[in-house]
């Protein structure tokens, strides 16, 4: 598959974990099944939920802020586990971020040019209601690496959070 179904896309966002102005990915531009790699393109003249409220100047030249960076790796790693595994929001899968083993903030990305995005699969643990995720990403801007990360996930399906919302514990 080298780019995935529009109306395929379309359910994703529509049963997405956070509204489409937090889906921070404009267009998948290639799928990798048997190497578990998606790239996709974003565009960075949209607003950002940080560089929209910078105060710019020569020494703070408009950027993606590094918070935005991170909400990006995000998109895609929820967008990884839909391709690639079949989680549907709809079914009671909900995703977290829970480590960040590395992030290398490599150059400045402008706002202007778009990000070319690429997340790899490293390594995965599949169960039935589990799927806990690790993953590369490389976010480039005119050719060159503006940043690298090495992240995990973990997807759930059916969780019940009530305990924590109660008591602040999820133990």
């Amino acid at each position: 598959m080298n780019t995935p179904d529009i109306e395929d896309l379309a359910r994703f966002r529509e049963s997405f974990l956070y509204r489409e102005e937090a889906f921070l990915v404009d267009r998948v531009t290639e799928v990798r099944p048997d190497e578990k790699l998606l790239r996709a393109q974003l565009d960075t003249t949209r607003p950002f939920p940080y560089a929209q409220f910078q105060r710019n100047g020569v020494h703070h030249p408009p950027h993606v802020a590094g918070a935005d960076l991170i909400a990006i790796t995000g998109s895609l790693g929820c967008l990884h586990v839909w391709l690639f595994y079949g989680v549907r929001w709809k079914e009671g899968w909900t995703g977290f971020g829970n480590r960040i083993h590395r992030a290398d903030f490599k150059k400045l990305a402008r706002l202007g040019p778009p990000l070319e995005l690429t997340s790899r699969e490293t390594r995965v643990r599949v169960g039935e209601r589990r799927i806990v995720l690790r993953l590369e990403f490389e976010f480039r801007q005119r050719g060159k690496i503006v940043y690298f990360g090495d992240q995990t996930a973990m997807f759930l399906k059916s969780p019940d959070f009530s305990n924590t919302l109660e008591t602040g514990d999820d133990t």
